[in-house]
């Protein structure tokens, strides 16, 4: 995989801007985590609101993906 993929739509290999600022806010997100767990102020609240939002989206990407893939063939 290459950065470019994270950016870029796979069929036109153009900027994607939705991909674009989907990545930003998960990488804000986690970095904004890691700062959080270095410094000890972790809480349950903000574990789940992290995987609810970074896994969450990960998540529907992939069923969204599955459903296409399953209406195409």
């Amino acid at each position: 995989m290459r950065i470019a993929d994270l950016f870029c739509s796979p069929h036109s290999r153009r900027l994607s801007h939705s991909r674009l600022w989907a990545n930003i806010a998960c990488a804000a997100a986690t970095a904004m985590f890691i700062v959080g767990g270095w410094r000890g102020t972790l809480t349950p609240d903000l574990w789940l609101i992290y995987l609810g939002v970074v896994g969450g989206y990960s998540a529907s990407l992939r069923m969204i993906a599955a459903y296409r893939d399953r209406s195409a063939a």
